[in-house]
């Protein structure tokens, strides 16, 4: 099976939507019901005694733990093993106490919130609708500090994604997500609602085709976001009005109509046409220099990503040089460089491909190049990132003895300076080519209590 490149939602999940798309709520359970192409559709969700059903930021995490899983190469177990902090990080979050504490939260709601499809969810190799119950984390297991659980920067977290999500992400039924697009928004509700909408958009039974307008009863799109309404219109444009507004600004959507009155209310979303998709580590070169997200997309529009990478790679060079001094803002500073290439010299390395120009012949690569070693693999990696990709290693020959305990041990080995990552994966290596995983294993814990 091909590996599927990153940023990618699946589509039973987005389109169905499976998170309340409000902040906060204290419901414990809704259910909807509606018709579509001649099908009845019901959807339900049941919360633990003492929780409350996944809504508002859970929505970050769930596309955070699809995409990790899809990083992972889609094992068929489903099971995902994460540091917590780094998860943090995919959801957009900030790296501190508070947010480690809503990640706990957001966590247990999935993996204790039941969900029953009936007619809805897709077996799209099979052009079939199914029926579907589950816990979108059927499994979770972390560490922490104390009796207490909460999180800490040491934590570990090794959970199992249900077999009907993990059926239909492997089965290709998923579409692109601007995963930094949507992290940018800012509150949750806007995000889950840009989630729904992008999915909403194209056809469950041909998801290449996606239309740039959609019209829904009011009432029927409050189901669809699970916002409970009680029957009254005005709940659902109440709580999807700071949304709209934020994504018509953002230039996501270029208009929102609402028509009608009372129960019968209308809402008409028009797509903007000119919306474009920016590579994100392109646009985050961008923000750093305090360039609109906006004005990226005008830019790639009218540009293309290849000249502006290149444009904002001679920008920094030559600042870094002192031959480009920024007067006002690097902003400012920058637009001029891409708005007057010709008036700026280039680095000492050659002057960067101009949008159009031919291609210069590529430089055939050497077919014998010495591979890297294992210390090359780790050199220049922050300790966090080192104890990932360590971890990552070793799970390739460890899964199924590792316990989520012996992912935080390697962790702070690895993180507190204890052990050298690459001496570690060295070990480990020659332990599973000679049949003595167990031994490794064993091993490793007893260095852990003795440390």
């Amino acid at each position: 099976m091909n590996t599927l490149p990153r940023h990618l939602d699946d589509l039973n999940l987005s389109r169905l939507n499976l998170i309340v798309a409000l902040d906060q709520v204290e419901m414990q359970e809704w259910s909807v019901m509606y018709e579509t192409q001649g099908r009845i559709v019901r959807i339900s969700c049941t919360a633990s005694v003492k929780s409350t059903v996944p809504h508002g930021l859970d929505s970050d995490v769930s596309a955070a733990l699809i995409n990790l899983y899809i990083e992972a190469g889609m094992p068929e177990d489903g099971r995902v093993t994460v540091a917590a902090t780094s998860l943090l990080h995919l959801c957009g979050w900030h790296k501190s106490g508070k947010y480690l504490g809503l990640l706990r939260e957001c966590l247990e709601r999935l993996h204790q919130a039941n969900y029953t499809v009936s007619g809805g969810w897709r077996d799209h190799p099979n052009r079939r609708w199914t029926h579907a119950k589950f816990h979108f984390i059927e499994s979770l297991n972390f560490t922490t500090l104390d009796g207490v659980g909460l999180f800490d920067e040491r934590s570990m977290i090794v959970l199992r994604l249900a077999d009907d999500v993990v059926a239909s992400i492997r089965s290709g039924y998923v579409k692109p997500l601007d995963s930094e697009f949507m992290s940018s928004l800012s509150r949750p509700r806007t995000r889950v609602l840009y989630r729904v909408l992008d999915a909403a958009r194209i056809d469950p039974e041909d998801p290449h085709r996606q239309v740039d307008t959609l019209t829904f009863p009011v009432l029927a799109w409050g189901d669809q976001c699970k916002i409970p309404s009680d029957g009254q219109a005005w709940r659902v444009i109440r709580a999807l009005s700071a949304p709209h507004e934020e994504l018509v600004k953002r230039g996501y959507l270029a208009d929102v109509v609402l028509s009608g009155r009372g129960r019968d209310q209308t809402v008409r979303y028009e797509f903007a046409r000119d919306f474009t998709r920016v590579d994100p580590a392109l646009m985050r070169k961008f923000r750093e220099y305090g360039v609109a997200d906006g004005m990226v997309r005008r830019l790639v529009r009218e540009l293309g990503e290849v000249f502006l990478a290149d444009a904002i790679a001679r920008f920094t060079a030559l600042v870094a040089s002192g031959v480009l001094v920024v007067r006002k803002t690097k902003a400012a500073a920058l637009m001029h460089l891409i708005q007057h290439p010709d008036d700026y010299p280039y680095p000492a390395a050659g002057p960067a491909a101009s949008p159009g120009a031919p291609k210069a012949p590529r430089t055939v690569m050497e077919p014998l190049l010495a591979e890297p070693t294992v210390e090359e693999d780790f050199d220049g990696l922050p300790l966090d990132r080192a104890a990932e990709r360590l971890i990552r290693r070793l799970d390739l020959h460890y899964r199924k003895l590792f316990k989520v305990g012996d992912y935080d041990l390697l962790r702070f080995q690895v993180i507190s300076g204890q052990v050298s990552p690459a001496v570690l994966l060295k070990e480990g290596i020659a332990a599973a080519a000679a049949g003595r995983r167990e031994a490794f294993v064993e091993q490793l814990r007893q260095a852990g209590d003795s440390s």
